[in-house]
């Protein structure tokens, strides 16, 4: 009997010896994996830096190789800042020296306390609704000495192509209104 026992104990010490070898190869592999991941995760985002990959970094930096040095650091401050966040537009109507804001008229001074409250991701978008010159300069220079970023919207051009798709679909409702009769 003892030699069965001897057998079988080595049997099972062969089978755990085993086990303990495949659990090995199985953390080895996935600790290989792992690492591969990472390099591969670390050298798409060194790609995406140098606007080598499509979607990210800053798209209007494009391809120039003969850029300055200033001009690279602030690209390259600007790509931090797109990854962490994208931006998010905020409009301002200027109708000639009021400003409205939320669909309620707010001073220049209310303006700006909630601008400086904004997150750095926030882009002000001024609509020029017949506004006078000191209202848009006076909202662009406080914009300017926030250190916000702005763009100039035009309602011109949206108000003119829907009153032409607005006029060109009353045309055909008159004249079969025209034939009906």
């Amino acid at each position: 009997m003892s030699i069965e026992k001897d057998v079988e104990k080595k049997y099972i010490d062969e089978l755990e010896r085993k086990n303990k070898k495949l659990k090995k190869k199985k953390k080895r592999r996935l600790l290989l994996l792992l690492l591969l991941l990472l390099l591969l995760g670390g050298a798409g985002l060194l790609l995406g830096m140098f606007g080598l990959l499509p979607g990210f970094g800053d798209s209007s930096s494009g391809s120039d190789s003969g850029s300055s040095s200033s001009a690279s650091s602030s690209a390259a401050e600007t790509t931090t800042t797109t990854k962490a966040e994208p931006a998010i537009y905020v409009d301002i109507k200027v109708s000639g020296s009021s400003y409205i804001y939320e669909g309620s008229v707010k001073t220049l001074e209310e303006i700006k306390s909630t601008v400086t409250t904004m997150k750095e991701n926030v882009v002000i978008r001024i609509t020029d609704d017949n506004a006078t010159k000191n209202s848009m300069d006076n909202l662009k220079n406080m914009l300017t000495d926030s250190k916000r970023s702005f763009e100039t919207v035009e309602p011109a051009a949206k108000t003119d192509s829907s009153s032409d798709a607005d006029s060109s679909s009353e045309k055909p409702e008159s004249e079969s209104s025209s034939e009906d009769k």
